[in-house]
């Protein structure tokens, strides 16, 4: 069920993205989303936080459920949820809200990948049957 969770919570951060984008457009119902950061600037910002996001979720999810579904425990895959909403969460407001923040780029970047991978390798020691992380598979 943790894919279930953080699958939710991200779509939650996908639509406030979303939003903002749509805010950024010139929508005048959502105009009071722009918090006074307008231009083309912001917009090609918001485009790519909302887009990022869209291009590593389907990934992540995907190999979390497979991780679920093959037994890694519930810990383990709240802890790789967890790292990589927060990666998200950094990359999509330095994107989304901000001019300009190499820290939140580039630890959501970092995280985001680093979850990625982790689940991916973990993924690849149970297919090859190998038990070097004891633990991990309940």
């Amino acid at each position: 069920m943790a894919t279930v969770l953080y699958a939710a919570l991200t779509s939650i951060l996908l639509v406030i993205l979303s939003v903002r984008v749509i805010a950024l457009r010139g929508s005048p119902v959502f105009a009071w989303f722009t918090f006074g950061y307008k231009g083309e600037n912001a917009l090609d910002r918001a485009v790519r936080g909302h887009g990022n996001l869209i291009e590593y979720a389907p990934m992540f999810f995907l190999l979390m459920f497979v991780a679920e579904q093959n037994g890694y425990s519930s810990l383990a895959l709240h802890y790789y949820g967890g790292m990589f909403l927060l990666g998200r969460i950094l990359h999509g407001v330095c994107f989304g809200f901000m001019e300009k923040n190499v820290l939140f780029r580039l630890a959501g970047t970092v995280i985001t990948l680093g979850s990625i991978l982790g689940l991916s390798t973990v993924l690849l020691f149970r297919y090859f049957n190998f038990s070097l992380m004891p633990g991990y598979w309940s």
